[in-house]
């Protein structure tokens, strides 16, 4: 609720002149955002209705209603902003289009805080039919996350910091969560076949990443540095892709190991991961080296 409450009451960013496909169009008009309750979560509807799944208390019921009376430009323009960044610093929406679009391109997005000071949150990105809302919630599609700033437009060095932060984190949270839904034996082989290994990937996109974070200005555009220095930093993005797709496969193995074993309680948390590693490998691949490529060389359509 307190995300909420706050986001109501900043400044929107103005986006840029930014036309949109059918597509994007389509998703704009069918945005769903959702935010905590204390006991819950609250979802608002295209129309500045709401859902609760789970409890709602009396205030933040009164809370929500007075914000969708009065904030109703702002969130509009929360939701215009949402589906720019994604359009620009994802590949999120292209990667999951198929999904988006048999669910009536209805997409909802979480809002989780990251830093209150610098008005960051993290994204959870979900599909779902909206005939399953909210009844059916539980059955919505995963689909990645993502990491925005409410205070600025651009991404320092493409956002590879909450890359490379959001990679590790989901992965030093995996043997917690898949832990108790297995037994030791297959715990065990786990480890041994498949989480060893991710582990030293996992360390090897940190160092990969880091290296560019150290190496390159933040604002790593064509007004701001040589075509020289674009393609320099464009060939360490590739060589971190290529380590994120080698970690791609590995999660891929043991997600199908755990499929094969009837683990499904504990393989949605590896299906997630691969989910996100996913997004980030094209986002890596069509948004950082496609463009860079095609800056330097003078291809435009």
């Amino acid at each position: 609720m307190k995300n909420l409450e706050r986001i109501s009451r900043i400044e929107m960013l103005k986006v840029p002149a930014f036309e949109m496909d059918n597509f994007q169009a389509d998703v704009l008009a069918n945005l769903h955002l959702e935010f905590f309750f204390k006991n819950g979560r609250l979802i608002i509807t295209p129309e500045f209705d709401y859902f609760v799944i789970g409890t709602a208390g009396e205030k933040e019921e009164a809370q929500t209603q007075k914000i969708l009376e009065t904030n109703q430009d702002a969130i509009e323009k929360l939701k215009k902003y949402l589906i720019y960044t994604l359009s620009v610093y994802s590949a999120l929406m292209e990667t999951n289009s198929y999904y988006i679009t048999l669910n009536q391109n209805l997409l909802i997005a979480r809002f989780i805080s990251e830093d209150h000071s610098k008005d960051e949150y993290e994204l959870k990105l979900y599909t779902i039919s909206g005939e399953d809302l909210p009844n059916n919630y539980k059955d919505k599609i995963y689909l990645g996350r993502d990491f925005i700033s409410l205070s600025t437009l651009r991404r320092n060095h493409f956002g590879l910091k909450n890359i490379r932060d959001s990679i590790r984190e989901q992965f030093y949270k995996l043997e917690s969560r898949i832990e108790p839904y297995v037994t030791k034996d297959d715990m065990r082989e786990l480890k041994q076949d498949f989480l060893t290994e991710m582990a030293e990937l996992v360390d090897e996109f940190s160092e990969a990443s880091n290296r560019i974070l150290d190496e390159f200005p933040v604002d790593l555009t064509s007004s701001t540095v040589e075509k020289k220095t674009l393609l320099q930093a464009n060939h360490l993005f590739r060589e971190a892709r290529h380590i994120m797709m080698e970690l791609e496969e590995s999660v891929r193995e043991m997600e199908k190991r755990m499929f094969d074993r009837e683990l499904s309680r504990a393989v949605r948390y590896m299906t997630k991961f691969r989910k996100d590693i996913t997004n980030d490998i094209n986002y890596i691949m069509f948004k950082i080296n496609g463009r860079i490529v095609d800056y330097v060389n003078g291809i435009h359509i």
